[in-house]
């Protein structure tokens, strides 16, 4: 009898030792897998994060330059707006419109070859600065100039010619082999092409339409040089 009561007392240990080395085991499978599962998800998050980061650059790129593509088109539109609307008045000298070219065509004038601080002396080589956000720094340089000239008036006044701007990016400053064709835009992480082309180009005609003989002018400005 006390046999079979010291069996029982050994087989109920035994079973109550098997039970906590199935727990423990159990635990420590589980706490394996969980570690496991961390190292993957970690893994599957970096390769999620290394695919997704350059089309992200790249957006953000584009839609910067894409941007600073349309402020210079509209800084443009303001330049030929100013002096067309100063020969609309028709109270101006040949000093206050834009500085001759010195050509009958706008696209064979030169790139800048000076990016000034200021504009008191106009020319056309010379690019003028703009500060947009009046941090004191330009964002911009504007080009602007005239070409192929008709003048009428006591003194002389240029009455029909033809105007041009070019607006470059301030990261063109400075820059050697400055080009005088319009940046193409397209999908970029950095600057693309702005530090040698021109984000805007612009070239109209400028006509003084209140004075008896302007169509006669403007049909003489129309016909090409000989």
């Amino acid at each position: 009898m006390l046999l079979g009561r010291r069996d029982s007392d050994r087989l109920r240990q035994l079973k109550t030792y098997v039970e906590l080395q199935t727990l423990f085991a159990k635990s420590h499978s589980e706490q394996g897998f969980t570690i496991i599962e961390s190292l993957m998800a970690i893994i599957v998050i970096t390769v999620l994060v290394v695919s997704i980061t350059p089309p992200i650059f790249l957006a953000v790129g584009t839609r910067v330059q894409n941007q600073k593509a349309e402020q210079a088109m509209q800084l443009a539109q303001l330049q030929v707006d100013q002096v067309r609307v100063l020969v609309e008045r028709g109270n101006y000298t040949n000093d206050q419109l834009p500085p001759d070219g010195g050509t009958g065509s706008p696209d064979a004038v030169l790139a800048p070859t000076s990016f000034t601080t200021t504009c008191t002396t106009p020319a056309s080589s010379n690019a003028c600065p703009v500060d947009i956000n009046g941090d004191g720094k330009p964002e911009f340089y504007v080009q602007t100039f005239r070409t192929r000239a008709i003048n009428s008036g006591t003194p002389a006044q240029a009455v029909a010619f033809q105007m041009g701007v070019r607006v470059y990016s301030a990261l063109a400053q400075g820059q050697s082999g400055l080009q005088t064709t319009q940046a193409s835009l397209k999908f970029t992480t950095e600057q693309g092409n702005q530090r040698q082309f021109p984000l805007a180009v612009m070239y109209t005609p400028i006509v003084r339409s209140d004075i008896k003989d302007s169509l006669t002018q403007y049909r003489s400005f129309l016909q090409p040089s000989p």
